[in-house]
This record gives structure tokens, sequence and C-alpha cells, in this order.
């Protein structure tokens, strides 16, 4: 038994079908499809694989412990790019989404899930991987179009790899952190 998980943030769906709208242009005008293989997403802990059922409610209840957290607005705004690799959709950092991140990241990090983790560096994906020889043609095009969206945020998802895609598996709503059991203390 292997699965594959994947910790981010979904939009709401009006949100998704503005950008679904963005990613099958892309793809269409530019050839380029991988980004259509993947939910429209916020990743907040990259792809993991677990091999048994043990290391799979270890993983889960991690992620119940990080799910302690205040709602908070989210805001997509405009378009950015790493260069030659990946175009994307700028998501503004705000003290919710990094603190959920931290989270999720602390809770998991015991695990030992992965090797390092890289800086969070929050964004929605339009294009990657097979992007390449169409990234400058893809940046131009985009480079004065302007794209604001802004949406709630009380709970994060977890996405599993079934039969060749990404398929929602589970979500955790926030829960408040005042009632998160703290840890006993002789001094406290």
């Amino acid at each position: 038994m292997e699965n594959l998980f994947l910790v981010c943030i979904v939009p709401p769906v009006s949100i998704v079908e503005d950008i679904d709208e963005i990613r099958t242009y892309i793809s269409e005008k530019f050839n380029v499809h991988e980004s259509l293989k993947r939910p429209a997403h916020i990743t907040l802990y990259p792809p993991v694989k677990l091999s048994s059922l043990e290391a799979e409610n270890r993983f889960f209840k991690a992620l119940e412990d990080a799910a302690f957290s205040t709602a908070f607005t989210q805001v997509l705004k405009n378009f950015n790019s790493f260069p030659e690799h990946t175009f994307f959709l700028d998501v503004e950092k705000n003290e919710g989404i990094m603190n959920l991140e931290k989270q999720i990241s602390k809770q998991l990090q015991p695990l030992k899930l992965i090797e390092k983790k890289e800086k969070f560096n929050p964004h929605l994906t339009l294009a990657f991987r097979d992007i390449k020889p169409v990234f400058k043609q893809i940046t131009e095009a985009f480079k004065d179009r302007k794209f604001k969206r802004e949406f709630g945020v009380s709970s994060f998802s977890v996405y599993k790899h079934q039969d060749k895609r990404w398929q929602p598996f589970k979500a955790f709503s926030f829960k408040n952190p005042d009632t998160k059991a703290k840890a006993l203390s002789l001094f406290g």
C-alpha cells in the first residue's frame, strides 16, 4: 500500500471556475496541459507518500492538531512566475495563511515525511512542467492583465492521488485555538 497525499487550500467553486477558465485558455493557446491534471489549489505542504495505515493515521492526527486556527480572508491578485518553470496567480501573504502553513509544517515535522522543506511561497499554479518552451510568450501575454479575487478560509483540504488524478479526500475545518489543550507545566 502506498498513497500520495497533498495538503492545500481550495478556493470556492466560483473562483475555481474563473481560474479554470484562465488555465484552459493558457492550455489551448500555448499547448501546455500539465496544470489541468491538478485541481486549482494553494499548496500548504508538498505531496507525501505514505506506505502504511499507521503512517496515514499519524499524518491525519498531526493535521487534526494543526487545525486550531482562526479564519482569514485570502486574496489572489495578479500574475507572477518562477522563471522558466511555473506561471501562477499570486497569493497575497497574510498572517492567516503564513501561520496555517507554519502550524501544519510544525505538526508534520516530527514524522520526517520530506527531506528538507522549501521556504513557503504561496501561489496558485496556472501552468508548469511543460511550460518551458513557451514561458516567455505566456508571461508576455499576461504582463498587463489584472486579476483579483478574495475568499474566506476556514478549513484546509487533503487530496489523494487516485486513478491518476488528485481527488478530494478529507477537509479539516478550523477549530477555535482557545480550545486547544495546553501542555501541562509545573510553572504555569
